[in-house]
């Protein structure tokens, strides 16, 4: 992204109210890209509207009713995933210009990205509520998870007997999710769906596509049982 360098250019104060980062993701590298690109957005090196070729901006209004929860959200809370960005740089939730602002990385994988989205989203309606970041982001993750991955739901995809995972399984589950593999074992074994030892044996898997279609829906004359033969079939030890 190009960047010019403003007169009188002043250093982006952070615990300033007003234009301010409220979560950032992602490890160090990440984080500071973050901070470069946000001091880049106030200081006035791009903008972010109108639409272009620097990001694809939406609203987040869907995904707001999705959370379901009463929050105090920032009025009108916008969506921009940037383009041409440092490869490193996974995203953060903004207040810019008195509007709530979700930056993510449009080249991350979509399902990453969309769980980015979401998380990024409800910070911005949490983060009155709490000070502290690892506070927030706990919290904000929780209500992703009640959101994206209801326990009814993961629990249909896996049994306490099993203890493999083929890949083109796990990128089913992923994809029906809409969330990162790892984002629903996580949840399963905060819900005691599956075990520690089962927890540890399904992160090593890494999803891949099959490369036959698989449907993971029951037809109407379908039952449960069903369900668990076409998905655990010859997988339990």
């Amino acid at each position: 992204m190009a960047r010019k360098q403003p007169k009188n250019q002043l250093l982006l104060d952070f615990s300033v109210r007003g234009n301010r980062i409220v979560l950032h993701l992602g490890q160090v590298e990440s984080q500071r890209v973050a901070d470069q690109l946000f001091e880049g957005l106030v200081n006035g090196d791009w903008m972010i509207e109108p639409a272009g070729e620097v990001a694809d901006i939406s609203y987040a209004q869907d995904i707001v009713h999705q959370i379901g929860h009463k929050l105090p959200y920032p009025e009108g809370v916008k969506i921009a995933q940037l383009h041409n960005v440092d490869p490193l740089f996974k995203g953060f939730s903004a207040i810019y210009r008195q509007k709530g602002w979700v930056f993510v990385n449009a080249a991350s994988e979509l399902n990453e990205r969309n769980y980015h989205i979401h998380l990024l989203t409800v910070s911005l309606g949490l983060h009155t509520l709490y000070s502290n970041t690892n506070s927030l982001a706990a919290r904000s993750e929780q209500l992703i998870f009640e959101a994206l991955l209801p326990f009814e739901e993961v629990e249909s995809f896996f049994r306490n007997d099993i203890s493999k995972i083929p890949d083109f399984l796990a990128s089913d589950i992923a994809n029906f999710f809409k969330v990162p593999f790892p984002m629903v074992l996580k949840r399963a074994l905060l819900l005691k769906i599956i075990t520690d030892e089962q927890y540890r044996s399904f992160m090593t898997v890494i999803p891949a596509a099959s490369s036959k279609p698989r449907e993971l829906f029951l037809s109407k004359d379908g039952s449960i049982d069903d369900l668990e033969a076409q998905l655990f079939l010859g997988l339990g030890e």
